[in-house]
């Protein structure tokens, strides 16, 4: 099968692009041949198809026009490179399936009409809730944001505080419901049921099929083995350092701890200065300590040093991966209550969980987890991910494409 996957970022930025990145090379390792469409980026892992990408976008940049500000907008409504360059590979790669996964604002939903011009099935992986709302995250200013008007958008500013961010993002919406661009797409997949259910309840009627993000194989036996014999002192978060991520309630509760314990907080974003000068106001900035980005085996080592993984989430999370991976891992991890993950995390059972937004919640779990046996927690962690193997997420993905492929009635 010949199989077209596209997204915005073609290098890994997030848990969407991993999710890309694995779906490809699941599906070539089992004979499938694949293509890419994306956005040119000097970070992009290098392919054969990036001659058909589109123009490089940065929509946080300031030094702009006003006629280059305009021209953006006109993109992020419909983008006519990302069409036309679009048609030259599906005139050249001929594809059984296209699946996409972001393509929202840098190529535009308008790509889904290029595809069904050509007649090629598409299947689309819902990773956050931009295709019923125009705030993708359903969080605003810190808050649940649980709307999907473009109107209340607009009245709420809810796309960065800004009116004219929300007024584009509103008419985005406008426009492609009454084109019904979305209804072009035969199956929809979410990674969590909280996502799909969340859908459905404001009212979205596409084929929604749950697929779970797939984990590689792994030995953490030497993992589980040695989390037990640490300390208890030292937490790890990592993460994107932006608001939704709730780490500004992490600091908060390490603020309320005992002063021997520790936290590393792994990870960059939008929120570093910000988060930073809250550990200094507060205090813990001596033993919160912020590593920036680490990956692979840096990430592997901090994991296993640490006593628990936290992840202080404020948003409806949909799947993430630093969830699924810990419990792979065998760590002890203390998760917010909310969106997918109470779908993973068994509260004193194969983790704890802790109201969101809550920092005294938080508290109170980590006083109380020396009256848990955690060493029979940690191995009941990496237990509870096994159905996360590649080879049933490969089977389920076939089925979606083989009813993707089906006669439209």
């Amino acid at each position: 099968m010949k199989i077209l996957l596209i997204n915005k970022y073609h290098y890994l930025k997030g848990g969407a692009e991993r999710a890309y990145f694995d779906m490809a090379r699941i599906l070539v390792e089992h004979g499938h041949e694949v293509a890419f469409f994306s956005m040119h980026d000097p970070n992009n892992v290098p392919t054969t198809w990036e001659r058909y990408f589109v123009e490089s976008v940065d929509y946080g940049a300031l030094d702009l026009s006003l006629v280059e500000r305009l021209r953006m907008a006109g993109r992020i409504l419909w983008n006519h490179e990302a069409n036309r360059k679009l048609a030259a590979l599906l005139q050249e790669f001929q594809p059984d399936i296209a699946h996409a996964h972001n393509i929202y604002h840098q190529l535009s939903p308008s790509i889904l009409w290029t595809l069904r011009k050509h007649g090629v099935p598409i299947v689309m992986t819902l990773h956050d809730y931009k295709v019923i709302s125009p705030n993708y995250s359903l969080f605003v200013r810190g808050q649940i944001w649980d709307h999907t008007s473009g109107l209340r958008c607009l009245v709420d500013r809810c796309v960065k505080d800004s009116v004219v961010k929300s007024l584009v993002c509103a008419i985005e919406q406008w426009l492609h419901r009454l084109l019904r661009s979305y209804a072009l797409v035969t199956v929809f997949v979410a990674p969590s049921r909280f996502l799909q259910e969340k859908f459905q309840a404001h009212g979205f009627s596409g084929h929604i099929e749950h697929l779970p993000n797939s984990l590689s194989a792994r030995d953490i036996s030497s993992e589980t083995h040695t989390h037990h014999q640490k300390r208890f002192q030292n937490f790890l978060f990592f993460g994107r350092l932006s608001h939704e991520k709730g780490v500004d309630v992490l600091i908060r509760a390490f603020a309320s701890l005992p002063p021997h314990m520790t936290l590393d907080v792994v990870g960059d974003g939008p929120h570093r200065t910000t988060l930073e000068k809250l550990a200094e106001t507060l205090g813990v900035s001596p033993r919160v300590k912020f590593l920036g980005s680490r990956f692979g085996s840096d990430l592997e080592s901090l994991k296993r040093d640490a006593f628990a993984v936290i992840i202080p989430s404020s948003w409806y999370e949909n799947f993430p991966y630093v969830i699924t991976e810990s419990l792979q891992s065998g760590c002890l991890l203390l998760a917010a209550r909310i969106g997918g993950i109470p779908e993973r995390i068994r509260h004193g059972e194969n983790g704890f969980l802790f109201e969101p937004c809550d920092s005294e919640s938080l508290v109170s779990v980590i006083l109380s987890l020396d009256r848990f046996d955690l060493e029979t927690i940690r191995k009941q962690a990496s237990a509870s991910v096994v159905d996360l193997s590649e080879s049933v997420f490969y089977e389920h993905l076939m089925d979606i494409y083989r009813m993707a492929a089906m006669p439209r009635s």
